[in-house]
């Protein structure tokens, strides 16, 4: 009995699961009666696989091409799943390193969190989508059988490299967007810090201040459930800026009060998020959430005078 080689993989940076993953397409493979094996070396710190199968086979299969395919098949989906899991990262890492080295590691991990969540971030409906990952094992999945196709040697690292420069120009578009993500997070956060000094500062006009969320604005109510009405210097400018809406005056009349303590009612955490984050961090450690209340139950049916 003859083996005859197929296939030979190449890896220079070590990849935790390599085997694993190889072996489970192979198994896959023995199941459908194609019963392929391999051998590992190691030269010149490059750990090779050498990939075979058995004389016999293909003579039973008498179909040398379709068998080929097949076993190309497998083994891209297993070097594209590799690929995506162990290799993105590295590359994205790579990227912010390199193109953006002014920033500290500190800043470096955040721009990363941001580009791999990017990355999978569906804007049409504003959550993760695991088919922007899809896409992407499925581009890598063909430019591997692309390459095996008329190639009996991959080196797996100079494949990444080399032969994937519209995979890697796209993680390093997630990047830049990553990018101008962190800037604006940071300014942001900045933004936050400063008007939350501002907050301590002042003295406080109200013990306690309810803030009402409804299913079309949020009201302003004291411990006896009167209403609070906004100060009218701010509706004006609302009126004359276009870009300052109703959520923005309720903070700002907030932030004039100062309260001691802010009770959030019928707040479902996800309308108006952004302004229930805004008011936890600005008045950190003042805010508190009720959603079991007599105001809670009825705050649809509050309207503002």
């Amino acid at each position: 009995m003859v083996r005859v080689k197929l296939l030979t993989i190449g890896v220079i940076e070590p990849i935790d699961g390599f085997d694993d993953r190889l072996k489970l397409e192979f198994d896959l493979l023995r199941e459908e009666g194609l019963g392929i094996n391999y051998r590992k070396a190691t030269k010149d710190n490059i750990r090779f696989y050498y990939c075979y199968v058995d004389d016999d086979i293909l003579l039973k299969a008498n179909n040398f091409d379709k068998l080929k395919q097949r076993f190309i098949s497998c083994v891209a989906n297993a070097l594209s799943d590799i690929i995506i899991n162990h290799w993105e990262p590295i590359l994205i890492r790579r990227i912010i390193k390199e193109n953006y080295f002014y920033f500290n590691r500190t800043e470096q991990n955040k721009i990363y969190e941001f580009a791999k969540a990017l990355l999978n971030y569906n804007e049409v409906s504003g959550k993760y989508d695991i088919s922007f990952q899809i896409k992407r094992k499925t581009f890598v999945l063909h430019r591997i059988q692309e390459f095996l196709s008329s190639n009996s040697l991959i080196i797996l690292d100079g494949f990444v490299n080399f032969r994937l420069k519209e995979y890697i120009m796209q993680l390093e578009d997630s990047v830049d967007l990553a990018i101008d993500e962190f800037l604006m997070d940071k300014e942001y956060r900045e933004f936050i810090k400063l008007l939350r000094h501002f907050v301590d500062l002042q003295e406080p006009k109200r013990d306690l201040v309810n803030v009402v969320f409804t299913s079309n604005q949020i009201i302003l109510m004291d411990e006896n459930l009167n209403f609070i009405e906004r100060d009218s210097s701010l509706d004006l400018i609302a009126k004359e800026n276009p870009d300052v809406n109703m959520d923005d005056i309720t903070v700002s009349t907030l932030i004039n009060i100062a309260p001691r303590r802010i009770t959030i009612h019928g707040y479902n955490g996800s309308e108006k998020r952004e302004v229930a984050n805004a008011l936890y961090n600005i008045f950190e450690g003042r805010v508190s959430f009720c959603n079991h209340c007599d105001i809670c139950v009825k705050s649809e049916s509050f309207t503002k005078k």
